[in-house]
Protein backbone atom coordinates (compact mmCIF):
# COMPACT_ATOMS: atom_id res chain seq x y z
CA UNK A 1 0.00 0.00 0.00
CA UNK A 2 2.87 2.38 0.77
CA UNK A 3 4.25 1.73 -2.72
CA UNK A 4 0.89 2.63 -4.25
CA UNK A 5 0.72 5.89 -2.28
CA UNK A 6 4.27 6.71 -3.29
CA UNK A 7 3.37 6.07 -6.93
CA UNK A 8 0.31 8.33 -6.67
CA UNK A 9 2.41 11.14 -5.22
CA UNK A 10 5.00 10.63 -7.94
CA UNK A 11 2.66 10.54 -10.94
CA UNK A 12 0.62 13.41 -9.50
CA UNK A 13 3.77 15.50 -8.97
CA UNK A 14 2.46 16.68 -5.61
CA UNK A 15 5.99 17.39 -4.49
CA UNK A 16 7.83 19.65 -4.62
CA UNK A 17 5.18 22.39 -4.53
CA UNK A 18 5.98 25.88 -5.77
CA UNK A 19 5.74 28.68 -3.16
CA UNK A 20 2.50 30.01 -4.67
CA UNK A 21 1.07 26.47 -4.53
CA UNK A 22 1.92 26.24 -0.84
CA UNK A 23 -0.14 29.42 -0.39
CA UNK A 24 -3.06 27.87 -2.28
CA UNK A 25 -2.90 24.66 -0.26
CA UNK A 26 -2.67 26.61 3.01
CA UNK A 27 -5.75 28.68 2.12
CA UNK A 28 -7.57 25.50 1.09
CA UNK A 29 -6.72 24.02 4.51
CA UNK A 30 -8.18 27.11 6.21
CA UNK A 31 -11.39 26.76 4.20
CA UNK A 32 -11.59 23.04 4.98
CA UNK A 33 -11.08 23.73 8.69
CA UNK A 34 -13.83 26.36 8.51
CA UNK A 35 -16.23 23.83 7.00
CA UNK A 36 -15.42 21.27 9.70
CA UNK A 37 -15.71 23.90 12.44
CA UNK A 38 -19.18 24.92 11.29
CA UNK A 39 -20.16 21.27 11.04
CA UNK A 40 -19.24 21.00 14.73
CA UNK A 41 -21.28 24.12 15.47
CA UNK A 42 -24.25 22.56 13.70
CA UNK A 43 -23.84 19.37 15.76
CA UNK A 44 -24.01 21.44 18.95
CA UNK A 45 -26.48 24.14 17.93
CA UNK A 46 -28.78 21.98 15.81
CA UNK A 47 -31.49 23.61 13.75
CA UNK A 48 -32.57 22.91 10.20
CA UNK A 49 -29.98 21.72 7.70
CA UNK A 50 -32.00 23.25 4.86
CA UNK A 51 -33.31 26.75 4.37
CA UNK A 52 -31.81 30.19 3.63
CA UNK A 53 -30.42 30.51 7.17
CA UNK A 54 -28.73 27.27 8.18
CA UNK A 55 -25.30 25.97 9.15
CA UNK A 56 -25.34 23.94 5.94
CA UNK A 57 -24.11 26.91 3.92
CA UNK A 58 -20.83 27.63 5.77
CA UNK A 59 -20.21 23.88 5.99
CA UNK A 60 -20.87 23.02 2.35
CA UNK A 61 -19.32 26.16 0.87
CA UNK A 62 -16.26 25.88 3.11
CA UNK A 63 -15.58 22.29 2.14
CA UNK A 64 -16.45 22.75 -1.53
CA UNK A 65 -14.31 25.86 -1.98
CA UNK A 66 -11.46 24.14 -0.13
CA UNK A 67 -11.52 21.14 -2.45
CA UNK A 68 -11.86 23.31 -5.55
CA UNK A 69 -9.03 25.65 -4.56
CA UNK A 70 -6.71 22.75 -3.75
CA UNK A 71 -7.54 21.13 -7.08
CA UNK A 72 -6.93 24.28 -9.14
CA UNK A 73 -3.69 24.88 -7.25
CA UNK A 74 -2.56 21.35 -8.11
CA UNK A 75 -3.49 21.83 -11.79
CA UNK A 76 -0.90 24.62 -11.98
CA UNK A 77 1.79 21.93 -11.70
CA UNK A 78 0.95 20.79 -15.23
CA UNK A 79 0.41 24.27 -16.69
CA UNK A 80 3.92 25.33 -15.62
CA UNK A 81 3.25 29.09 -15.31
CA UNK A 82 5.92 31.68 -14.77
CA UNK A 83 6.37 32.48 -11.09
CA UNK A 84 4.58 35.85 -11.29
CA UNK A 85 1.64 34.34 -13.18
CA UNK A 86 1.41 31.48 -10.67
CA UNK A 87 1.30 33.92 -7.76
CA UNK A 88 -1.29 36.05 -9.55
CA UNK A 89 -3.65 33.21 -10.47
CA UNK A 90 -3.41 31.17 -7.27
CA UNK A 91 -3.20 34.25 -5.04
CA UNK A 92 -6.32 35.91 -6.47
CA UNK A 93 -8.19 32.58 -6.57
CA UNK A 94 -7.30 31.97 -2.92
CA UNK A 95 -8.31 35.46 -1.73
CA UNK A 96 -11.60 35.33 -3.66
CA UNK A 97 -12.42 31.89 -2.20
CA UNK A 98 -11.59 33.01 1.34
CA UNK A 99 -13.66 36.15 0.91
CA UNK A 100 -16.68 34.28 -0.45
CA UNK A 101 -16.74 31.73 2.36
CA UNK A 102 -16.13 34.45 4.97
CA UNK A 103 -19.13 36.47 3.78
CA UNK A 104 -21.38 33.39 3.71
CA UNK A 105 -20.28 32.37 7.21
CA UNK A 106 -20.63 35.93 8.52
CA UNK A 107 -24.23 36.14 7.34
CA UNK A 108 -25.08 32.85 9.05
CA UNK A 109 -23.61 34.09 12.32
CA UNK A 110 -25.68 37.24 11.89
CA UNK A 111 -28.75 35.04 11.46
CA UNK A 112 -29.68 36.36 8.00
CA UNK A 113 -29.72 34.75 4.52
CA UNK A 114 -26.45 35.04 2.66
CA UNK A 115 -27.89 34.70 -0.85
CA UNK A 116 -30.51 36.84 -2.62
CA UNK A 117 -30.81 39.04 0.46
CA UNK A 118 -31.69 42.67 -0.28
CA UNK A 119 -33.60 43.27 2.94
CA UNK A 120 -31.18 46.05 3.99
CA UNK A 121 -28.51 48.07 2.16
CA UNK A 122 -25.79 46.19 4.07
CA UNK A 123 -27.16 42.76 3.19
CA UNK A 124 -27.57 43.83 -0.41
CA UNK A 125 -23.95 45.01 -0.52
CA UNK A 126 -22.77 41.70 0.97
CA UNK A 127 -24.56 39.74 -1.73
CA UNK A 128 -23.14 42.06 -4.37
CA UNK A 129 -19.63 41.46 -3.03
CA UNK A 130 -20.26 37.72 -3.11
CA UNK A 131 -21.31 38.04 -6.74
CA UNK A 132 -18.17 40.02 -7.57
CA UNK A 133 -15.91 37.42 -5.92
CA UNK A 134 -17.62 34.56 -7.74
CA UNK A 135 -17.21 36.48 -11.00
CA UNK A 136 -13.47 36.74 -10.35
CA UNK A 137 -13.31 32.99 -9.72
CA UNK A 138 -15.31 32.33 -12.91
CA UNK A 139 -12.97 34.47 -15.03
CA UNK A 140 -9.93 32.70 -13.58
CA UNK A 141 -11.53 29.30 -14.21
CA UNK A 142 -12.20 30.21 -17.85
CA UNK A 143 -8.60 31.38 -18.18
CA UNK A 144 -7.21 28.17 -16.68
CA UNK A 145 -9.53 26.01 -18.81
CA UNK A 146 -8.42 27.71 -22.04
CA UNK A 147 -4.81 27.55 -20.87
CA UNK A 148 -5.11 23.80 -20.29
CA UNK A 149 -6.00 23.22 -23.95
CA UNK A 150 -3.08 25.33 -25.15
CA UNK A 151 -0.36 24.02 -22.86
CA UNK A 152 -0.32 20.96 -20.63
CA UNK A 153 2.73 19.10 -19.36
CA UNK A 154 0.98 15.85 -18.40
CA UNK A 155 0.43 12.35 -19.81
CA UNK A 156 -2.47 12.27 -22.32
CA UNK A 157 -4.84 10.49 -19.92
CA UNK A 158 -4.31 12.98 -17.08
CA UNK A 159 -4.34 15.95 -19.46
CA UNK A 160 -7.70 14.80 -20.83
CA UNK A 161 -9.12 14.36 -17.33
CA UNK A 162 -7.99 17.85 -16.25
CA UNK A 163 -9.31 19.52 -19.39
CA UNK A 164 -12.71 17.83 -19.20
CA UNK A 165 -12.92 18.49 -15.46
CA UNK A 166 -12.34 22.21 -16.04
CA UNK A 167 -14.92 22.33 -18.84
CA UNK A 168 -17.53 20.72 -16.61
CA UNK A 169 -16.59 23.15 -13.83
CA UNK A 170 -17.50 25.94 -16.23
CA UNK A 171 -20.86 24.27 -16.89
CA UNK A 172 -21.39 24.22 -13.13
CA UNK A 173 -20.64 27.92 -12.93
CA UNK A 174 -23.11 28.48 -15.75
CA UNK A 175 -25.80 26.83 -13.64
CA UNK A 176 -24.73 29.10 -10.79
CA UNK A 177 -25.33 32.12 -13.02
CA UNK A 178 -28.81 30.82 -13.75
CA UNK A 179 -29.48 30.64 -10.00
CA UNK A 180 -28.80 34.37 -9.84
CA UNK A 181 -31.05 34.98 -12.85
CA UNK A 182 -33.81 32.88 -11.30
CA UNK A 183 -33.37 34.66 -7.97
CA UNK A 184 -33.04 31.37 -6.13
CA UNK A 185 -32.22 27.69 -6.36
CA UNK A 186 -35.61 26.49 -7.62
CA UNK A 187 -36.47 26.00 -11.29
CA UNK A 188 -40.10 25.47 -12.21
CA UNK A 189 -42.22 23.72 -9.62
CA UNK A 190 -39.50 21.97 -7.62
CA UNK A 191 -36.34 21.66 -9.72
CA UNK A 192 -33.24 22.09 -7.54
CA UNK A 193 -30.56 23.95 -9.54
CA UNK A 194 -28.01 23.35 -6.79
CA UNK A 195 -28.14 19.61 -7.60
CA UNK A 196 -26.63 19.75 -11.14
CA UNK A 197 -24.47 22.67 -9.98
CA UNK A 198 -22.82 20.56 -7.26
CA UNK A 199 -22.51 17.34 -9.27
CA UNK A 200 -20.96 19.12 -12.26
CA UNK A 201 -18.57 21.18 -10.14
CA UNK A 202 -16.74 18.18 -8.71
CA UNK A 203 -15.97 16.50 -12.02
CA UNK A 204 -12.68 18.40 -11.65
CA UNK A 205 -11.80 16.07 -8.77
CA UNK A 206 -13.38 12.81 -9.91
CA UNK A 207 -11.89 12.60 -13.41
CA UNK A 208 -8.29 13.54 -12.45
CA UNK A 209 -8.47 11.11 -9.50
CA UNK A 210 -9.46 8.39 -11.97
CA UNK A 211 -6.54 9.35 -14.22
CA UNK A 212 -4.09 9.32 -11.30
CA UNK A 213 -5.16 5.82 -10.27
CA UNK A 214 -4.63 4.65 -13.84
CA UNK A 215 -1.19 6.29 -14.01
CA UNK A 216 -0.13 4.36 -10.92
CA UNK A 217 -1.27 1.09 -12.52
CA UNK A 218 0.52 -1.19 -15.04
CA UNK A 219 -1.91 -0.22 -17.82
CA UNK A 220 -0.70 1.10 -21.16
CA UNK A 221 -1.32 4.79 -21.81
CA UNK A 222 -3.77 4.08 -24.64
CA UNK A 223 -5.90 2.02 -22.26
CA UNK A 224 -5.68 4.78 -19.65
CA UNK A 225 -7.04 7.30 -22.13
CA UNK A 226 -9.89 4.98 -23.08
CA UNK A 227 -10.82 4.40 -19.43
CA UNK A 228 -10.77 8.15 -18.72
CA UNK A 229 -13.03 8.63 -21.74
CA UNK A 230 -15.35 5.94 -20.37
CA UNK A 231 -15.45 7.59 -16.95
CA UNK A 232 -16.00 11.03 -18.49
CA UNK A 233 -18.87 9.69 -20.60
CA UNK A 234 -20.44 8.20 -17.50
CA UNK A 235 -20.04 11.44 -15.58
CA UNK A 236 -21.59 13.47 -18.41
CA UNK A 237 -24.56 11.09 -18.60
CA UNK A 238 -24.95 11.35 -14.82
CA UNK A 239 -24.90 15.13 -15.09
CA UNK A 240 -27.46 14.85 -17.87
CA UNK A 241 -29.80 12.98 -15.55
CA UNK A 242 -29.60 15.78 -12.97
CA UNK A 243 -30.17 18.40 -15.69
CA UNK A 244 -33.23 16.61 -17.10
CA UNK A 245 -34.60 16.18 -13.59
CA UNK A 246 -34.06 19.81 -12.65
CA UNK A 247 -35.22 21.49 -15.86
CA UNK A 248 -38.36 19.36 -15.84
CA UNK A 249 -39.16 21.14 -12.59
CA UNK A 250 -39.05 17.96 -10.49
CA UNK A 251 -37.47 17.59 -7.06
CA UNK A 252 -34.23 15.54 -6.84
CA UNK A 253 -36.01 12.46 -5.46
CA UNK A 254 -38.95 12.72 -7.87
CA UNK A 255 -37.29 10.38 -10.37
CA UNK A 256 -39.05 9.17 -13.51
CA UNK A 257 -38.04 6.38 -15.89
CA UNK A 258 -35.93 8.58 -18.20
CA UNK A 259 -33.87 10.29 -15.49
CA UNK A 260 -33.55 7.03 -13.58
CA UNK A 261 -32.23 5.24 -16.67
CA UNK A 262 -29.74 8.02 -17.37
CA UNK A 263 -28.52 7.94 -13.77
CA UNK A 264 -28.08 4.16 -13.83
CA UNK A 265 -26.21 4.26 -17.15
CA UNK A 266 -23.99 7.11 -16.02
CA UNK A 267 -23.17 5.50 -12.68
CA UNK A 268 -22.58 2.17 -14.41
CA UNK A 269 -20.00 3.65 -16.79
CA UNK A 270 -18.35 5.62 -14.00
CA UNK A 271 -18.19 2.63 -11.65
CA UNK A 272 -16.82 0.43 -14.44
CA UNK A 273 -14.00 2.88 -15.14
CA UNK A 274 -13.26 3.17 -11.41
CA UNK A 275 -13.21 -0.62 -11.08
CA UNK A 276 -10.65 -0.88 -13.89
CA UNK A 277 -8.47 1.76 -12.23
CA UNK A 278 -8.74 0.14 -8.79
CA UNK A 279 -7.88 -3.25 -10.24
CA UNK A 280 -4.73 -1.70 -11.68
CA UNK A 281 -3.85 -0.25 -8.27
CA UNK A 282 -4.42 -3.66 -6.73
CA UNK A 283 -1.97 -5.10 -9.26
CA UNK A 284 0.58 -2.47 -8.29
CA UNK A 285 0.13 -3.34 -4.62
CA UNK A 286 0.54 -7.04 -5.37
CA UNK A 287 -2.98 -7.85 -4.19
CA UNK A 288 -3.92 -9.49 -7.50
CA UNK A 289 -1.96 -11.16 -10.29
CA UNK A 290 -0.31 -8.88 -12.85
CA UNK A 291 -1.69 -8.67 -16.37
CA UNK A 292 0.36 -9.40 -19.42
CA UNK A 293 0.70 -5.72 -20.25
CA UNK A 294 4.01 -4.15 -19.25
CA UNK A 295 4.00 -1.16 -16.95
CA UNK A 296 4.42 2.15 -18.76
CA UNK A 297 5.55 5.47 -17.28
Amino acid sequence: MRTVLTDLVRVGRFTPAAPYQRLGYACAAVLFASGLFHLGVYAVDGGSWQGPVSWRKPVVFGLSFAITLATVTWFMTFLRPRRFVGWLVVGVYSLASLGEVFLISMQRWRGVPSHFNDSTPFNESVFSMMGALVSVIAVLTVTIAVWSWLRMDAPPSLALAIRLGLLLMLVSQGVGVQMIVEGGNTFGAAGALKWPHAVTLHAAQVLPALALALLASPARELLRVRVVELGAAGYVVLIGSTMVQTYAGRAPLDIDVATGALAVIGLGLLVTSAAIALHGLAESAGLVGHSAHPRTP
